[in-house]
């Protein structure tokens, strides 16, 4: 129970880091996204809360996320882009908003995306629409971002 210990961002040569199911409050801590060689995190199951820290862009050794069933808020970072080993992502049961960030069209490994009830939407564009077609498994939020969420393209 308690805070995740500043600690654990030390491990450099951890490649999983199973943590679900516990009593686990506070924040995810940003020094996480020092663990570059982590292949798994699952922090499912636990009560941590703000916002997922952009640090976590920085695993891209990591195959597998599970952030389920916790009280996180805010967007999905961009940086969420570069995990291009990113095969299982699960962000169901959050408060988090938002428009899905198009640079998570980045993860052409992706196989396994939830993000069932939460309040995030799916922007309206037919390239995001058919990146998150071409993914086997996906639980949506059922929500479509509004056209003011659109991407500016200039040129």
């Amino acid at each position: 129970s308690g805070s995740i210990p500043f600690e654990l961002g030390n491990l450099a040569w951890l490649q999983e880091l199973r943590l679900s199911s516990n009593q686990l409050s506070d924040k995810i801590p940003s020094h996480l996204g020092n663990l570059v060689m982590l292949q798994e995190l699952d922090l499912s199951f636990n009560q941590l809360s703000d916002s997922i820290p952009s640090e976590l862009g920085n695993l891209t050794n990591l195959q597998a996320l599970y952030l389920s069933y916790n009280q996180l808020s805010g967007g999905i970072p961009p940086q969420f882009g570069n995990l291009s080993s990113l095969r299982y992502l699960f962000l169901c049961h959050n408060q988090l908003e938002g428009p899905l960030p198009h640079d998570l069209m980045n993860l052409d490994l992706l196989e396994m995306f939830t993000f069932c009830e939460t309040q995030l939407c799916e922007p309206q564009d037919a390239a995001f629409q058919a990146w998150l077609a071409s993914i086997p498994y996906v639980e949506r939020s059922g929500l479509i971002c509004p056209v003011a969420y659109a991407p500016i393209c200039v040129g």
